[in-house]
């Protein structure tokens, strides 16, 4: 026992070790106390202390970081840092944070404006519209709310929950779908503005049946057939690199998808296989270094005689514990996709940290759309437009083409479906622009601003309008601003 608990010991220092290598302290002194520095869209960061000093460990080096500066009184600030400078050991971010310059009429206009804000110690989750409704999800530690507001942000009614939700769906049958950690629940708003629980069902049929279904077209359903829904150190079906649509007919012939289309990201997927075939190489040879094989035995300890026919097996026995069975969780299939539990070595936990890095990113984003009587899918990644006519054959190909702002494009459409309007979403220097896509030329463009404040912690579009979610750390409330789209 005590063997084992020093080898776990050595195993943590040399894993630790592997990626205290690689990682790049960014230090500075921003001549405040209490500056919240984050990374942008993470929880990550740290802030300053009485001297304005501050450090911040980076351990990913291969993709370019923005760090978020934000205090109470000053203006908000965002630096960016290349993988290039990321290679080095440290680097040094200073500057002075400037100070905020009030003015009381300018502050009275700016908080009117503001399209909604949540009581006290609440942030917003998530945002949703359906049938004239704005649907909020306001988040508590441990508990939730499902807000109905109308078009000017009136609270129409609210239902708080014992447990905790992460996000609003609305699923292909115009259903809206609460989706928590463990389980979903299905609600609706009834004649009398009350909110009414419908089902609850676990996040497996969620992510296995729900999100498979993008929208009806033509009498069909269509689907996709992988859907991701995997933490870190999680094994992802096809990588998250290629997606493959096809359709179910609503006549009864749902049990036999045909095939529509597929998109692919090549590089991506070969890398991403490439290194999956690293971990099982070493997983198998790390399987024979700590493990031999021995006879079966019966029950007086006498070696089992085989009978004709009978083919002879062994099974796996831990060199460092004799007598206990090993398990090879891939050949066996008992594998359940957890790369942790395959790290037998420090080399595959290196390895494994480097593949998930890669996982990491973003899968690849497919945009379905129904424009003119076809339906499109539009392939952000590789800027290609696939036509479907209502035959459910591929009526055309054609490039996705961003005009202007093309540094900025995020690789994200938002339809508005109120309007039938779909946007781009662009960011610069932290503030959300959009441009409207033009289905027939197959372009979109940056056009305008959209969000007042940089980084919204989302960002929607319905009826017109932009909607950005914040949350004021100096008040700790949620608040939801809103732009009209010319």
């Amino acid at each position: 026992m005590k063997t084992n608990s020093i080898l776990a010991l050595l195993l943590l220092f040399v894993a630790s070790s592997l990626f205290a290598q690689t990682k790049t302290i960014v230090h500075g002194n921003l001549g405040v106390e209490n500056v919240n520095i984050s990374i942008v869209n993470t929880p990550y960061g740290t802030s300053t202390d009485a001297k304005g000093h501050y450090e911040l460990p980076l351990f990913d080096q291969s993709e370019a970081v923005n760090l978020y500066y934000s205090c109470i009184g000053y203006q908000d600030t965002v630096m960016s840092l290349t993988p290039r400078q990321l290679q080095r050991d440290s680097i040094n971010v200073s500057f002075r944070m400037r100070k905020m310059s009030y003015d009381l009429s300018e502050v009275g206009v700016s908080a009117s404006k503001d399209f909604y804000r949540t009581g006290s110690n609440r942030n917003i989750a998530d945002i949703a519209f359906l049938d004239g409704k704005i649907y909020l999800l306001e988040n508590k530690p441990k508990t939730s709310s499902m807000v109905v507001l109308d078009n000017e942000g009136i609270e129409q009614a609210r239902k708080d929950f014992d447990q905790q939700f992460e996000k609003l769906h609305i699923d292909a049958f115009d259903d809206l779908i609460l989706v928590g950690q463990d389980s979903c629940l299905q609600v609706y708003l009834d004649e009398k503005q009350g909110i009414l629980p419908v089902s609850t069902f676990s996040r497996d049929d969620y992510r296995n049946k729900l999100l498979k279904i993008v929208c009806e077209y033509n009498g069909a359903y269509i689907v996709r057939t992988i859907v991701h829904d995997r933490g870190l150190y999680w094994l992802k079906f096809n990588h998250g690199k290629s997606q493959d649509f096809l359709y179910m007919k609503k006549d009864g012939s749902m049990e036999n998808p045909q095939y529509l289309c597929s998109f692919i990201d090549t590089l991506g997927y070969r890398a991403c296989q490439s290194q999956w075939m690293k971990i099982q190489n070493e997983y198998h040879q790390a399987m024979a270094e700590n493990y031999t094989l021995e006879s079966i035995y019966d029950e007086n300890g006498n070696g089992h005689q085989v009978s004709e026919g009978e083919s002879i097996t062994s099974i796996r026995i831990k060199k460092a514990e004799r007598g206990s069975p090993g398990i090879d969780l891939i050949n066996d299939r008992t594998w359940d996709g957890n790369l942790v539990r395959l790290a037998e070595t420090p080399t595959l936990l290196g390895m494994i940290q480097w593949y998930c890095s890669m996982m990491a990113k973003k899968e690849l984003q497919i945009v379905p759309l129904k424009v003119n009587g076809l339906l499109q899918f539009v392939g952000l990644d590789n800027r290609e437009i696939v036509e479907i006519g209502t035959d459910f054959k591929i009526a055309n190909r054609h490039s996705l083409k961003i005009i202007s702002g093309e540094q900025f494009f995020q690789n994200e459409f938002l339809t508005d479906k109120a309007t039938g309007k779909t946007y781009g979403v662009f960011v610069k220097d932290g503030v959300s622009y959009i441009g409207l896509y033009d289905p027939k030329m197959g372009t979109v463009g940056m056009g305008q601003k959209a969000s007042k404040k940089i980084y919204p912690e989302l960002f929607k579009v319905h009826g017109d309008y932009a909607y950005s979610v914040f949350f004021d750390s100096g008040n700790n409330r949620g608040v939801i601003s809103r732009v009209k789209i010319n």
